[in-house]
């Protein structure tokens, strides 16, 4: 496994930073460029560390300077101190290597509460670039790690630099290693003071990846090496990121621990009340911001999604149009449910005046544990209203879909939500239960009934909501009264096998009338059979691999059980051979409630499908399950289809329809499909906590 380096982009001079360390490299590490034009956040996470480059000057709002002063660059470059900052944080919060170099040097200084001397006046003769490089000789001091690095006392650099840092406002835990020799003793070095519980970490105002002779130079050739020897000492725990239909790593990204969690955690709980203290109209724009951006990168970020978890890209593409609807839905209604509300206001036989208010505070901190198959539509049910309310929130991302959660943080960010309102933890198990760990103010996790159940007993000693999204083992029943089978056959065959069933409340049982069994059997194979399987980058791909290597293996079983029991395979049935988590649409009749396929979570491209004799058998097999997410009747009747429904316990009803979500309806599980709600009104106000206020004056 490569180590990466992740180098800042600059616009002065980047190739110099690149060649300086391609030399070095050798098998074993990469070069990752940072570049705060793309804005591509999201690769951070994947370096064991970091060099933060030369160029124009730190932005003087980021230290308090004076807006205008002598050699100003024609433009300042923020996006690029705030780019950069966040690789600096990111450097301190998991202990990961940093060399900072002139400018480099300079931003990490302010970001450690220090300030620079704006211009050096008669300072540039000595040090300011012209046509090249100024060259003088430096002090390093002793008991250094610039020392030590170097061994040497003194060397000859070079200089490009008309700012530098201010002695009187040295950062926070910073000494200063080097400084020039001259009278005016300019600071060419920088290192932690105390250097407990830190990873390497050096500054130097020169330019060692430039400099002349810098291979037999110590204060570059020596300063490359030991930062790459403390790159190749690093041992962050990785996450590998898996193309589900080639079974390729796309990509490795540093998980968080414990510490980092806490740290997390912490810069949230700080910040959330100054998020809740913004107008609630503000909070609604940045959501509606959010919103734009989803759309303007629609086409990169469905790749992203589809690379990671195998759904076909035209698919993905529905994923992000459907959360953008849904996000539509709750910005358009938060100020409706969020907002204060006056239940009376009259006067007493006393002669005062009593008003009764309601009012909606944000829980805090919430934590949202969420899925990996919708994880864009999943995800914006939680953290959407959450942060509508006020709260501020960890997201951890399911294993399987990271690059997508690293995504939508990158656009909240982008949108306006403030860096430390949003954190996204990466990892797997191990950080899901660290998180259980933490003071949260509320939990709301997506995903089995398994892990649900283990969550809302380890947290319910804490005393705080815990919602729990699960799965389901949806029924669907086609009545003798439906006027168009071929039409309900390709409906309910969608409603099966869209997202390749891997959707909570896809269809996994259906019940036939009878009296249009082999009409709607005939029909439904058809509609299956006719449908592309095949690499999810394919616009006419609908079935594409399943998005976790385990899972074929599950419905492997699930037929083998039904057919021992004396089910029959009409289309399907197998894996299917090469590289990829495939497996074919299946399709089995003859089956019954002995059979593991019509009682357990299938969560893949498989169905049973069972003839009934009328509605009361219906109802009796529909009810017979743990699950109680949805259930769906195809019938001309609605009164008919209503009767059905309201004697099944789920939390949603379909008639003649399916496999549906609107934002405007709850959506809830009852049973083992979950508990509590996301979605309408009522799940705006599942991240709140109401407050009564009785005001008598």
């Amino acid at each position: 496994m490569k180590k990466r380096i992740g180098i800042s982009f600059t616009k002065t001079g980047f190739q110099n930073y690149w060649n300086w360390f391609t030399v070095a490299a050798q098998n074993d590490i990469e070069l990752v460029e940072l570049n705060f034009e793309k804005n591509n956040v999201e690769d951070i996470y994947t370096c064991d560390g970091f060099v933060l480059t030369g160029g124009v000057d730190v932005h003087p709002s980021l230290y308090n300077g004076k807006e205008i002063y002598n050699n100003i660059p024609v433009s300042l470059q923020l996006d690029r101190d705030l780019f950069e900052q966040k690789i600096y944080r990111y450097s301190q919060l998991n202990k990961l290597p940093v060399l900072g170099i002139c400018r480099g040097m300079q931003l990490i200084n302010v970001l450690q509460g220090g300030k620079l001397i704006q211009d050096l006046d008669n300072g540039n003769e000595r040090h300011k670039k012209e046509e090249s490089d100024k060259e003088h000789t430096i002090v390093a001091e002793d008991n250094t790690l610039l020392h030590n690095i170097a061994g040497s006392f003194s060397g000859h650099v070079n200089s490009a630099h008309h700012q530098a840092i201010d002695p009187n406002a040295i950062g926070e835990n910073l000494v200063v290693n080097a400084y020039d020799d001259d009278d005016e003793k300019i600071i060419e070095g920088l290192e932690f003071r105390d250097k407990t519980d830190k990873a390497f970490m050096l500054c130097v105002q020169w330019h060692p990846e430039r400099i002349k002779g810098k291979e037999e130079n110590p204060f570059s050739q020596n300063l490359k090496n030991q930062f790459l020897s403390a790159i190749r000492g690093t041992t962050m725990k990785k996450l590998a990121v898996t193309n589900p239909a080639t079974e390729e790593i796309i990509d490795e990204l540093n998980e968080d621990n414990k510490e980092s969690l806490q740290k997390k955690f912490d810069s949230l709980n700080k910040e959330q009340p100054i998020w809740y203290k913004l107008p609630l109209a503000e909070r609604v724009n940045v959501l509606k911001k959010f919103t734009d951006l989803l759309d303007q990168d629609i086409e990169q970020l469905a790749f992203v999604l589809t690379s990671e978890v195998g759904k076909p890209l035209k698919q993905s593409r529905n994923e992000m149009n459907g959360a953008k609807a849904r996000i539509k839905w709750l910005t358009d209604n938060a100020e409706k449910y969020l907002s204060d509300e006056i239940m009376s206001n009259t006067n007493g036989s006393d002669g005062y005046r009593m008003e009764e208010r309601i009012s909606y505070e944000p829980l805090g901190v919430v934590c949202n544990i969420s899925a990996w198959n919708y994880p864009y539509l999943v995800g914006v049910n939680v953290f959407v209203p959450a942060l509508l309310a006020g709260n501020a929130v960890m997201y951890k991302p399911s294993e399987h879909s990271t690059l997508t959660g690293l995504q939508i943080e990158k656009l909240l960010k982008q949108a306006g939500v403030p860096e430390n309102i949003f954190h996204v933890a990466v990892g797997g198990r191990e950080v899901g239960e660290s998180l259980l760990d933490l003071a949260f103010d509320g939990y709301f996790f997506t995903g089995s009934y398994k892990t649900g159940q283990y969550i809302y007993e380890k947290v319910a000693r804490k005393m705080v909501p815990c919602q729990c999204e699960l799965g389901g083992k949806d029924p669907l029943y086609v009545a003798d009264d439906v006027k168009d089978i071929k039409a309900t056959a390709a409906a309910t065959a969608d409603g099966a096998f869209y997202n390749n069933g891997q959707s909570c409340c896809a269809v996994e049982r259906i019940y036939v009338n009878e009296k249009v069994y082999d009409e709607y059997i005939n029909e439904f194979i058809k509609e299956v059979k006719s449908w592309k399987i095949g690499s999810p980058t394919d616009e006419t791909t609908y079935i594409g691999p399943l998005s976790r290597r385990e899972q074929p293996e599950v419905l492997q079983n699930q037929v083998t059980d039904a057919v021992n029991k004396g089910a029959t395979v009409l289309t399907g049935g197998n894996k299917i051979a090469g590289k990829g988590y495939f497996f074919e649409p299946t399709v089995l009749v003859n089956v019954n409630h002995n059979m593991n396929v019509m009682k357990d979570e299938s969560f893949g491209p498989i169905i049973g499908i069972m003839k009934v004799k009328d509605d009361s058998e219906a109802i009796r097999l529909m009810k017979d399950t743990e699950y109680g997410l949805t259930a769906s009747v195809y019938s001309s009747e609605k009164a008919r289809a209503e009767n059905v429904l309201k004697q099944i316990n789920v939390g949603t009803g379909y008639w003649n329809c399916c496999d549906r979500v609107s934002a405007a309806l709850p959506w809830s599980g009852r049973k083992h499909s979950g508990i509590g709600a996301t979605l309408s009104h009522i799940g705006l106000r599942a991240f709140v906590k109401p407050k009564g206020y009785h005001l008598k004056g």
